[in-house]
């Protein structure tokens, strides 16, 4: 059995990508001029879209219809994403300046927040059904069938 990924989903992905690419150069343009100070939120700043950006939507599966609940899944998800991709680029940035700062715990917390609200709703729209049929058989199997009528 073949899975393809949906457009939107591929774009998404691609996006998602982009930005991976870009946190890990600003990542290293930065701590090419901390002077040897190293923080590990900076170095593996990259890796947060890159895990619950890119490869949520390579997973086969996980694109969904554009019901109302599939976008606010979306949305949540990208703005989860973000807010921990800036919580870490800001704790590196504190860390390598060498000071501290109580605020930054609160992106963390808004962030994983924002992402059990959106596993929350995906799994709803999952529990439902609803998704996006990735192969012929499955675009296929929901049709309605024929009437036949009888003699």
């Amino acid at each position: 059995m073949t899975y393809s990924i949906s457009k939107p989903s591929g774009r998404r992905a691609g996006v998602y990508l982009l930005i991976t690419l870009f946190c890990g150069l600003f990542s290293f343009v930065y701590e090419l001029f901390s002077h040897g100070v190293y923080s590990p939120y900076m170095v593996c700043l990259f890796v947060i879209p890159l895990l619950l950006g890119v490869l949520p939507h390579l997973v086969p599966g996980f694109a969904r219809a554009n019901s109302p609940t599939a976008q606010w899944q979306r949305l949540t998800q990208s703005i989860a994403v973000a807010t921990l991709t800036i919580g870490s680029a800001l704790q590196g940035i504190v860390e390598i300046y060498g000071t501290t700062s109580d605020y930054i715990v609160y992106y963390a917390y808004a962030g994983f927040g924002l992402l059990i609200l959106s596993a929350g709703l995906w799994l709803h729209d999952a529990r439902q059904g609803k998704h996006t049929p990735h192969t012929p058989a499955e675009k296929h199997a929901n049709r309605p069938q024929a009437l036949r009528l009888q003699p």
